[in-house]
């Protein structure tokens, strides 16, 4: 049980624990129950559970919320020494001397259920089950004469006396058992005690290796945070590795399982060491009845819906404390034997299960061979973690795995963003090539390297082997390389051509090289603003990365990117959202899996203008220590996205700070496409601060470079941006893209653009209306925030104050503090009383009925609406509703 300080209260002869608390969270519904169970008039509640899932933070909750109520609550501990002594844990009410032991019995029922000025006592033992025969006497007594309500906590797996089973047994108390907290209530409770949000990884982590269990949980936050690998990052909690079980958690975990026989501890071990297990391997591997032990214990659990059937640690700390318990040569002796039983069992295995079973070998006493490295280096790629397959392809390059080894070796340095490393990989490849066609290969793939690093450096690999390419037959692998360094120039005409003819030729090609005509082809179409073009080849995409082994997470999440950035710059919001979802159910949970998809969420949200998750995503991802952050792309993109999002909130200070330490990529491709992010970044900074010529200037050069490029839809964003600033040049050109561009993005910018120009309040009214349509909130509120200031400058208070409340809903919606919202100064004429009897009118009641509602005559329900309509220049009851905006959402 937790730290605990016992103290006597003076003149009752009891014992009061008062536990030093963590807060209480998860359990409010159990909460209630057992206050509503430990009424005056109730006997009480059994509350089971096991070690440490919380029961006594929840019973000292009840004690605090009775002692609330000026009621006596006296609070015993049940403990294994006491549990020698007759009447023990009363010791202190029980009689010294000798006298007939049913009379002590008698004489202690009377003490602990003694009433008080505060009328009826709550009696609180915990640890029950540790009862002794006598002292669980006095508790049915009590319960049975209705002395006193009664709240016992018992652990699961333990037998209490029968005095005490019987309670609940015999329906005298109510019983209540208290499960593990759930992944999201254990991230809720680590981020209240650590005071701030905790990045997805670690909150899994957190949640598998305590499966919910309070005390676990404490112990396992107090330890890596003492040994700083639980740390506090761009404002977010990351836990770097595995934990280092400390000293108190240790003992904890090794108390739970000290009174297993060896052949349950044998089964532990095994799964210590391989976690999960197929359960008729371990059967194999120790005694089957001792599984079946192991888990009436609880200490392993089984998932039969899997296929293969799986055991599992029920605590993974329990395999840490066990692993760092024994000897290493018992470890690699037993890692051997488990993954030579997993080789020979002939089972289908997950993608999990093949690096784990590489993983075990290679740290076993036994030699893995190349294949069985190669094979789990690509499942690696395929779960997001860089980091394993680098570590398992350099194994087969060492297993003499020959050239695919090497290749496959500079294919994961690559994924680690390690590029001069698989840059010399791959010239030591080229120089062993023993024919003009694989050296071509070679270069290629060397170019693709290149893009990540310097684009410049790419184009000319490719200039000098085209007619070499071409000869040997490998056009079509040329053209896809070709397109995609195109691309990422911004030729991107050029580029989609180039991937076309990749894709539609003749000759030989295979799945990497088609997977690179697929990324350069969605990235393309998403630019240009086709979409309708974008989506074929993003589903083939996504398809082909789920059959091929190499390189699955990181080119699904290119495709993803490009593939959601171009639904964003359609307005096609729900689409990007869709696209979002789905790469969050990509497989892997490893910190680049993570990063990945707290991108993805953050590009998703920011479309929609849902500014506080963009701005956690965005913190979490820059939080992340994964080879995706070391990524000279992956951290820009980022650090825009946030830095834009936080400018949006008006935050000038913190968006000029995250600005002014980004670094433009010169050199890198993709250094280019993000130069037209850093623009629009910088554009709502000076906005945010005030300096909206400044902001309109940027936007405004977003868009004449973006023209050039041909990136026509980041175009449309950028006119429509500077025309959220109040820029009213951009008519003309949007209503030309409108021929050229995809998706209502496009309409709506233009209808906004020409009624800014036109000083057209209705139009900018209906431009609000088209961009709320399809999910763009921010620039909803702008539009109608510039229609406002227009209707009150033309004197149409109504239309004012209708369109204000539109602006303000979607601000308070969003968390938008844009220079449109600024500028509308429109105050609200109308009093409390009055907005209450619009509100009602809004809901479709009548006259009559918000009388009754209200309390008050017709006649005055008449008063307030006909004052209103004075104030706002509305006569109808439908436009009054209108000023309070409340039928949206």
């Amino acid at each position: 049980m937790p730290n605990s300080a016992l103290l006597s209260r003076r003149g009752a002869g009891y014992a009061e624990v008062m536990v030093a608390e963590w807060p209480l969270v998860g359990r409010a519904e159990e909460l209630d129950w057992l206050l509503e169970s430990s009424t005056a008039a109730a006997r009480g509640v059994l509350l089971a559970g096991s070690a440490g899932v919380g029961k006594t933070r929840l019973v000292s909750e009840v004690v605090a919320r009775w002692r609330a109520r000026g009621r006596v609550c006296r609070w015993f501990v049940a403990t294994r020494s006491a549990r020698s002594v007759p009447l023990g844990v009363f010791a202190e009410l029980a009689e010294t001397s000798e006298v007939d032991p049913l009379r002590r019995v008698r004489d202690v029922v009377a003490a602990v259920s003694a009433p008080t000025a505060g009328g009826r006592v709550l009696l609180v033992v915990d640890d029950a089950h540790l009862l002794d025969e006598q002292s669980a006497l006095v508790i049915h007594q009590v319960v049975r004469q209705r002395r006193a309500t009664v709240l016992l906590a018992v652990r699961h797996g333990e037998t209490p006396p029968d005095a005490v089973s019987g309670l609940w047994k015999d329906q005298l108390l109510e019983r209540l058992d208290l499960q593990p907290l759930s992944p999201e209530v254990t991230e809720q409770l680590a981020a209240a005690v650590l005071g701030g949000q905790i990045e997805s990884s670690t909150a899994t982590q957190l949640w598998r290796y305590t499966r919910g269990n309070v005390l676990y949980l404490r112990h396992l936050l107090d330890g890596e945070r003492a040994n700083e690998r639980l740390t506090l990052r761009s404002g977010i909690w990351v836990w770097d590795g595995r934990p280092q079980v400390s000293a108190p958690l240790a003992e904890l975990v090794q108390a739970s399982i000290a009174r297993q026989p060896e052949s349950v501890l044998a089964v532990v071990d095994v799964l210590a060491v391989a976690d999960p297990l197929e359960i008729d391997v371990l059967c194999v591997l120790t005694d089957p009845a001792a599984v079946e032990a192991a888990q009436r214990g609880g200490l392993v659990t089984s998932d039969l819906d899997a296929d293969p059937a799986l055991a599992r640690l029920t605590h993974p700390l329990i395999g840490e404390v066990r692993r760092a318990h024994t000897p290493p040569a018992r470890l690699r002796a037993l890692r051997g034997r488990v993954a030579t039983a997993l080789e020979t069992s002939g089972a289908t295995t997950s993608l999990i299960q093949t690096v784990r079973r590489a993983v075990l070998m290679s740290e076993s006493d036994r030699t893995p061979n190349a294949e069985m490295c190669e094979k789990a280096a690509k499942a690696a790629l395929k779960l997001a973690d860089p980091i394993t397959a680098e570590w398992l392809a350099r194994r087969a390059v060492r297993a003499d795995g020959g050239r695919a080894a090497l290749f496959l070796h500079a294919s994961t340095l690559v994924n680690c963003a390690r590029y001069d490393e698989a840059l010399a990989v791959n010239a030591a490849l080229r120089r062993a090539a023993d024919s003009e066609r694989e050296r071509v290969l070679l270069t290629l793939n060397r170019a693709v390297i290149l893009t990540d690093k310097d684009g410049s450096a790419a184009a000319r690999e490719l200039a000098a082997i085209e007619s070499a390419a071409t000869a040997c037959g490998l056009r079509r692998p040329y053209d896809a390389v070709a397109g995609w360094v195109a691309n990422l120039h911004t030729q991107l005409i050029a580029g989609a051509e180039a991937a076309t003819a990749a894709l539609a030729g003749d000759g030989w090609f295979n799945e990497f090289f088609e997977i690179i005509a697929l990324a350069a082809l969605v990235c393309a179409n998403a630019a240009l603003g086709r979409c309708e073009e974008m989506t074929a080849p993003a589903e083939r995409g996504y398809a082909l990365t789920q059959d091929v082994m190499s390189g699955r997470a990181m080119f699904t999440f290119i495709i993803g990117t490009y593939h959601l950035d171009g639904y964003h710059a359609a307005g096609y919001l729900e689409a990007a959202t869709d696209v979002a979802e789905r790469l969050n159910q990509a497989p892997g949970d490893f910190p680049t899996a993570f990063t990945y998809r707290a991108i993805c969420s953050a590009l998703a949200a920011l479309g929609h203008g849902d500014l506080t998750t963009t701005q956690a995503r965005c913190r979490e991802a820059l939080a992340i220590t994964s080879p995706s952050t070391e990524s000279l792309l992956t951290t820009r993109l980022v650090t825009l996205t946030l830095a834009t999002a936080t400018a949006m909130t008006g935050d000038a200070g913190t968006a000029e700070t995250l600005l002014a330490d980004y670094e433009p990529l010169d050199r890198n491709p993709g250094g280019v496409r993000l130069s037209l992010a850093h623009l629009l970044a910088r554009a709502w900074a000076s906005a945010a601060a005030g300096i909206t010529s400044h902001a309109t200037t940027l936007a405004t050069e977003t868009a004449t470079t973006a023209r050039a490029d041909h990136q026509y839809a980041h175009e449309v964003i950028a006119r429509q941006t500077a025309t959220q600033f109040g820029d009213p040049t951009h008519a003309e050109r949007l209503t030309e893209l409108t021929t050229v561009v995809q998706g209502p993005r496009v309409t709506a910018a233009a209808r906004h653009a020409t009624a800014l120009r036109d000083g057209d309040p209705a139009g900018l009214a209906e431009a609000a209306r088209l961009y709320e349509e399809f999910g763009d909130r921010i620039a909803a509120a702008d539009a109608a925030s510039q229609a406002a200031t227009l209707y009150r400058r033309n004197g149409y208070r109504g239309a004012a104050l209708t369109t204000t409340a539109t602006a303000r809903r979607l601000a308070a919606a969003t968390g938008a503090h844009t220079p449109a919202l600024r500028a509308n100064t429109t105050t609200d004429p109308l009093t409390a009383r009055q907005r209450e009897v619009i509100a009602l009118v809004a809901a479709g009641l009548t006259n009559r009925q918000i009388a009754d509602r209200l309390v008050m005559s017709i006649r005055t329900v008449e008063g307030h609406l006909f004052r209103a309509s004075q104030k706002t220049g509305i006569n109808t009851r439908e436009g009054l509703a209108a000023t309070l905006d409340t039928t949206r959402h």
